[in-house]
């Protein structure tokens, strides 16, 4: 009779390792699963579990014998691991230990989906909305980084996303001026037409010394400068106004800013807020700074013009030089020729004011015609002998009748 042959422990500890491997049925429950789709119902089990039968490796000292089980359990990890990718897929979560498939929850499919998306994304579409990612940077929008990645892994396409957030009220508010230019009707701009303006405006005010003006924050500077977008105020418009309000009146004679109080009750305290209103007409202002010019000049000779003669002479082309020139004239002949209208005015003749500007300015031959009779008065009443010279009144200036 044959002799039993007696085991150590640690052999006895690798034989039963390895049997826990072989005999491991959730690995072919598993298989059975897979092709047939059918979950079988878990039914308990006294053998160790796959993790305790695992454990016993550490007791083992022969080397070769712990490499041999090291390899087996190799060889199982890579085979669990593609069970449970194909339980995944078919909707169930595997647990190795106990060899049990348990359906997953709505949440938890969500979830995996979302990543399993997000792991397809070609590097073209995220190098597109890296793009995008760093154009929003430029643009001041880096809240909208979280809306952008969520677009990628819903599988938007780049140039779908690109329109999708502008609906987005972030965008909207960071491009005010474009829903202004939408309500009133016009064209919007592109973001590289919208920043250039921007851009344009901010040079401009810091080549005349007003790079504060806006405001010392990014947002106040962009909520002012999307007004003036809006009322579609172009880089050589707002250049116009800004030399007009700054270099032609601000930067002037203090005289200019009197009369522009006198005549429009235009304050000095924000000349350059006015002139950069888009609801002013630019012809408009610019008309109104010739006609404050004209005033002074007219109060500089201790003469007072009314708004409606200088608005009246500024459409007709005077400007500061020519105004200067013209009233240091009107009131070197006025006071003569005002003395001789009061003695003659019963002949009807009537040399005022109003009669030199149309005369000086306008080179109306009527006017002059009315001075020259004046002279003509005064020599043939006084024979040549008043204290009044007979040419103080006799200039010649040729015009309109």
């Amino acid at each position: 009779m044959a002799t039993k042959k007696k085991i150590s422990a640690e052999e006895a500890a690798v034989r039963k390792a390895l049997a826990a491997v072989q005999a491991d049925t959730g690995l072919e429950q598993a298989r059975q699963i897979i092709q047939t789709g059918v979950v079988p119902q878990a039914t308990a089990t006294a053998k160790p579990t796959y993790e305790e039968s695992r454990s016993l490796v550490s007791q083992v000292t022969n080397p070769i014998l712990r490499e041999a089980l090291e390899k087996a359990y190799a060889g199982a990890d890579a085979s669990t691991e593609r069970l449970k990718k194909q339980y995944e897929a078919l909707g169930y979560t595997y647990d190795p230990n106990t060899g049990t498939a348990t359906p997953k929850s709505s949440t938890q499919q969500q979830q995996q989906q979302q990543q399993q998306q997000q792991s397809v994304i070609d590097k073209d579409t995220q190098d597109a909305y890296a793009i995008l990612k760093s154009a929003l940077s430029n643009y001041g929008l880096e809240s909208l980084y979280t809306v952008i990645e969520g677009y990628m892994k819903s599988g938007l396409g780049p140039e779908q996303a690109k329109l999708k957030i502008k609906q987005e009220p972030a965008y909207k508010a960071r491009f005010a001026g474009n829903e202004k230019r939408r309500t009133a009707g016009l064209n919007v701009l592109s973001e590289a037409e919208y920043l250039g303006l921007e851009d344009a405006y901010s040079q401009t005010l810091k080549a005349y010394g007003q790079q504060s003006y806006f405001g010392t924050t990014r947002d106040a500077r962009q909520t002012t400068m999307a007004n003036l977008i809006g009322g579609d105020v172009s880089a050589t418009e707002f250049k116009d106004r800004i030399d007009l309000a700054v270099t032609r009146v601000a930067n002037a004679d203090p005289a200019i800013k009197t009369q522009l109080k006198a005549f429009y009750n235009i304050e000095d305290t924000d000349l350059v807020g006015y002139f950069l209103n888009p609801t002013q007409n630019l012809p408009k202002l610019e008309e109104k700074v010739k006609a404050a010019e004209i005033g002074s000049a007219a109060a500089a000779q201790n003469l007072v013009t009314s708004m409606a003669t200088a608005e009246d002479l500024a459409k007709f082309g005077i400007d500061l030089a020519t105004a200067r020139k013209g009233y240091a004239t009107i009131a070197d002949v006025l006071p003569t020729a005002g003395k001789l209208s009061d003695i003659y005015k019963e002949e009807g003749i009537t040399y005022n004011q109003a009669t030199a500007e149309a005369e000086t300015f306008k080179g109306l031959a009527s006017a002059q015609r009315k001075r020259l009779k004046l002279a003509e008065k005064e020599i043939a009443s006084f024979s040549g002998q008043s204290g009044m010279s007979k040419y103080s009144l006799g200039s010649k200036s040729a015009g309109q009748i």
